[in-house]
């Protein structure tokens, strides 16, 4: 004979029903709540920001000087605020 002999099919798989409604109230409050899109920088952002910090850091031959990340730091920095940074003025070639 079964073991579960004289349980209704509902009490025989009803187990974890209320973990199933948690779950299902959970995903329904989350899926009702309208998700605000982000958009990424555009391409021509990117360009815009990659020549800035060229002007403000210009290329320096690798090894002639010790490299510090300023110029990542600047694209960083000017990608975060979508381009709208001042327009630098060109560095001392001296520098």
């Amino acid at each position: 004979m079964r073991q579960d002999q004289g349980h209704s099919f509902y009490e025989r798989h009803s187990k974890g029903g209320k973990v199933k409604a948690i779950v299902l109230a959970v995903i329904l409050a989350t899926a009702s709540v309208p998700a605000s899109a982000v958009a990424a920088p555009s391409a021509e952002t990117a360009k815009r920001c990659m020549h800035y910090s060229y002007v403000v850091y210009p290329y320096k031959r690798p090894g002639s000087v010790r490299g510090s990340g300023d110029r990542q730091a600047y694209f960083r920095g000017c990608m975060v605020k979508d381009g709208n940074v001042p327009e630098p003025a060109p560095a001392n070639p001296d520098r």
